[in-house]
């Protein structure tokens, strides 16, 4: 200072220039995913947040996440205690709509969570859509959620003082907690946060995926979910992966506890999502696309291992048809005596068909129905189907199309390619008016309709559309072709179309259907649905089967 009196000491007192140690550099970790992209994660040198590690539990979401991308897809994602924030990126890149990545709010922390968004960015096409999904900020589990709200809702922040009515404000349908349960003191403050902030519907999900690092305090940071489920949330085990070896070498304790990760899903309980319909319900990216234009692509549903399962199972399926030994090539894909049919059943039921099917008819698990799952195959001979709409017949005048295509659809249908399929040829946007004049002469199989695109797709892309935009096919059999062809129902859909479905020859089996296979949470939803088909199916009458298994 200008005016210290200096009383003789010189620098006596004064700390040596070495005294303090240096602040540790930033440092790099490269993080690969199943798809063999590689992402560049920076580091805090140092963090007493713990900030500065690439923690096994991060790694096993961003993997859980890639396992079925419709996890995140479409959806918005809140990553408490992110450090690196490996599980949000890959989030970003899988498709969700909106990821908020936290970290305690260190500016440090901060700038190398954005450095790790824009670095990311530069590497995902198109440029610039990482960096406009992520928002990184600092946050304090258990305070105000306001800030991270804010990041769904544009607009003037809500005034804190005065609480939201249930359902006027968007929440986040996906949580990501990544090794944060050996703060035990702050359980309580993580679930307020979850209480906050998670969406109330049945498909939103906190996961919490967590080793115990310290196996003799195991039992401390499982109590997280006993307070959840004080709380009133439901908590099931959803993931369990043991590594080759423990984060940290030399550590005491069993090294068995310290090698295992485990995932756990946190959901709001059935009583509690009471606005799943609300009208405030944020609409999916995919959904106002298909309402746009009658249809919707949405690519790579499934890894390359997966998708040639699939195809090893559809080519025996096949070759047995052909060959006289199945008669229903086309349908009962999930009928227990078809070979192979345990990988369809999966994929029938899987969250990256169903959680798309969700957006689209905007729902939770508990309103789906179970329907129709066949295979289209590469025909003897060429052949091409009319222009034509699956539930208007040709002869209907404008007036009768316009009432009927303003009636709801309690359903969505799709096809999976397993091959490329250019097949399936639309009119964008048919679905919402009548035909035209040109639409209405024009020759059935007429070859170039104005406006008309072809739907292509790759394999393992899937199209959801409305099976009354104008539309038809045309099939080649120089081709090689192999496409899913499968149907969702909702409950407040028609007794009778359940009842159709049943009679389609699915009555036969429906109450022999092999759910063994799937996991916990998959296999209750399906157990679920098949239970809604004959219910519905049931009550419209006479079905043609027994109900009893």
């Amino acid at each position: 200072m200008a005016n210290e009196v200096d009383y003789g000491f010189g620098g006596l007192m004064d700390d040596p220039e070495d005294y303090y140690p240096p602040t540790p550099p930033h440092k790099e970790e490269m993080f690969t995913m199943q798809n063999g992209k590689h992402i560049t994660l920076r580091l805090v040198g140092s963090s007493p947040t713990e900030a500065h590690i690439v923690w096994n539990g991060s790694k096993m979401v961003a993997d859980f996440f890639e396992d079925e991308p419709a996890r995140v897809r479409g959806r918005t994602v809140l990553e408490l205690g992110a450090a690196a924030g490996l599980p949000s990126l890959v989030a970003a890149i899988l498709g969700a709509r909106k990821v908020v990545m936290t970290d305690y709010p260190d500016p440090e922390i901060v700038t190398v969570m954005q450095n790790n968004i824009d670095s990311c960015d530069e590497t995902v096409e198109p440029r610039g859509r990482i960096a406009e999904v992520i928002h990184a900020m600092g946050f304090v589990w258990g305070a105000d959620p306001v800030p991270l709200l804010a990041r769904l809702n544009p607009g003037p922040a809500p005034d804190a003082s005065t609480p939201a009515q249930e359902g006027s404000v968007e929440r986040f349908d996906v949580l990501v907690l990544a090794d944060l349960l050996f703060r035990h003191s702050e359980h309580g403050a993580m679930i307020k946060t979850i209480r906050e902030t998670l969406r109330k519907t049945r498909d939103s999900v906190a996961y919490v995926f967590f080793t115990s690092y310290r196996p003799w305090k195991k039992e401390m940071d499982e109590r997280f979910f006993d307070i959840a489920r004080e709380q009133g949330f439901e908590v099931e085990q959803v993931s369990e992966r043991r590594l080759d070896k423990p984060l940290f070498d030399n550590d005491p304790g069993d090294l068995d506890v310290q090698k295992m990760v485990r995932g756990f899903a946190v959901r709001w309980p059935a009583e509690a999502c009471t606005h799943i319909m609300s009208a405030e319900t944020p609409t999916s990216p995919y959904l106002s696309q298909l309402d746009r234009d009658g249809f919707v692509v949405i690519k790579a549903i499934v890894d390359r291992d997966r998708l040639e399962e699939l195809r090893a199972a559809s080519s025996t399926a096949t070759e047995l048809a052909r060959g006289g030994g199945w008669p229903h090539v086309r349908t009962h894909l999930m009928n227990p005596e078809l070979p192979g049919h345990e990988g369809f059943t999966q994929l029938y039921f899987s969250e990256a068909i169903l959680g798309i099917v969700k957006q689209l008819l905007k729902c939770g698990d508990e309103h789906l129905v179970m329907e129709l799952f066949n295979m289209l195959v590469r025909p003897e001979k060429d052949f091409e189907l009319r222009w034509h709409r699956d539930d208007i017949p040709a002869e209907a005048m404008p007036q009768e199309e316009i009432e009927r295509l303003g009636k709801p659809a309690y359903h969505a249908q799709y096809n999976f390619a397993l091959w490329e399929d250019d097949s399936l040829i639309v009119v964008p946007g048919s679905h919402k008016r009548a035909r035209t004049d040109v639409e209405r002469n024009a020759d059935p199989f007429e070859k170039k309709m104005p406006d008309q695109l072809i739907v292509k797709l790759d394999p393992g892309d899937i199209v959801f559309y409305n099976n009354n935009i104008l539309h038809r096919g045309a099939y080649s059999a120089r081709k090689e072709r192999m496409t899913l062809h499968g149907s969702v129902g909702h409950v407040n859909g028609s007794n009778l179309r359940a009842r159709n479905v049943l009679q389609h020859g699915v009555g036969s089996w429906v109450d022999k259907c092999a759910f063994g296979q799937l996991a916990g949470e998959e296999r209750h939803r399906a157990e679920e649905m098949r239970q809604r088909l004959v219910q519905l199916g049931s009550e419209s009458g006479q079905v043609g089967y027994s109900l009893q298994g």
